[in-house]
């Protein structure tokens, strides 16, 4: 089959071949409905616009991240994203960040289809979407998922062991005597707090004491702070729990602010233990127990294995889902 041409595309779009390069070149001109509809039929008769391999675009690798209120890379995923941009550099290549907010956002899809990102690192989840992840997985510009990955779609993945850390967490407070063990859980949009909160749920129901009424699903958003009002909410009941499980660091801070609040203090009165291991984490009053995340292993593997992918796409090296391993790190709080 020869190379796809623009006037496929404008036949497959039903506009004309103008019409296409407007949008190609981003130039103004198009309804956000026809830009729509080039962007499917680009996808359809998988066009690639000639020449772009060899221009400055093509050192471009575009970070997909969701767009929040707060800077991402300030606590879980700042060295993950050093380790990126280091072996991106060595490799030749230069990360540019493209927030992606809640309706998506279709300019992503231009430029892919444009030609002006060598590849593209989808990093978490939320409002980066998997339909919109799924659409970029149909592209031929080759992507790689972090801390995320899709069920319904084979795509190259980088992930934590959540359910695994998750588990072993649970399982230490549980083997520090603990029988009544409650949760803060993370919003269900994000698969790895959805994989921790199956970790939990395995440790508890495998030692009998799961109580349901000790999970606390996710009241906070930007502020307060992740972990407070939940902490608050796990407070109120009849018979809080002994030790609780956070499914990130951040929500364990905020629950440590609600528990100093009112005069409690962890470990003597409640155990707590979190997720990622932030550098805050060692620094807490007291210092958290969790469990590390390996970041910097993490944002390695991911560039290394976008890289090979960019610069050997004849090797047509099937999907992998790599799955590093987490561990507990102890410290006073339990």
């Amino acid at each position: 089959m020869g190379r796809a041409t623009i006037a496929q595309v404008a036949r497959a779009a039903r506009v004309s071949s103008t019409a296409i390069s407007l949008y190609l070149h981003n130039r103004p001109g198009l309804s956000d409905a026809t830009r729509e509809r080039i962007a499917r039929a680009i996808r359809k008769v998988g066009y690639v616009p000639r020449g772009r391999r060899n221009d400055s675009a093509s050192k471009l690798i575009a970070l997909l991240v969701e767009e929040l209120p707060d800077p991402i890379f300030s606590e879980t995923y700042s060295e993950l994203v050093q380790e990126l941009e280091r072996h991106a550099h060595q490799g030749g290549y230069h990360i540019v960040l493209k927030p992606v907010g809640q309706q998506g956002d279709g300019r992503i899809e231009h430029l892919v289809a444009g030609g002006q990102m060598a590849g593209l690192i989808a990093l978490g989840g939320g409002d980066l979407t998997d339909e919109t992840l799924a659409t970029l997985a149909t592209l031929s510009t080759p992507l790689v998922l972090v801390d995320n990955y899709l069920v319904e779609s084979s795509t190259h993945a980088v992930v934590p062991d959540n359910e695994l850390g998750a588990y072993c967490v649970t399982r230490h407070l549980i083997d520090r005597g603990h029988r009544d063990v409650g949760i803060i859980m993370g919003p269900s949009k994000y698969k790895p707090l959805v994989d921790r909160l199956q970790g939990y749920l395995r440790a508890m129901v495998e030692s009998g004491l799961l109580k349901t009424d000790l999970m606390q699903p996710p009241l906070s958003r930007a502020l307060p702070n992740k972990g407070y009002l939940e902490m608050q909410a796990l407070l109120a009941r009849p018979h809080p729990p002994t030790a609780v499980f956070c499914v990130s660091d951040r929500a364990a801070f905020g629950a440590l602010t609600a528990l100093r609040e009112v005069g409690l203090r962890a470990p003597r009165d409640m155990a707590l233990a979190g997720f990622d291991n932030v550098s805050a984490s060692a620094h807490s009053d007291p210092p958290l127990t969790t469990a590390h995340m390996p970041k910097r292993e993490m944002g390695a593997l991911a560039a290394s294995r976008l890289l090979e992918l960019i610069e050997h796409p004849q090797d047509k090296v099937p999907p992998l889902k790599l799955v590093l391993p987490t561990h507990l790190i102890v410290r006073e709080t339990t």
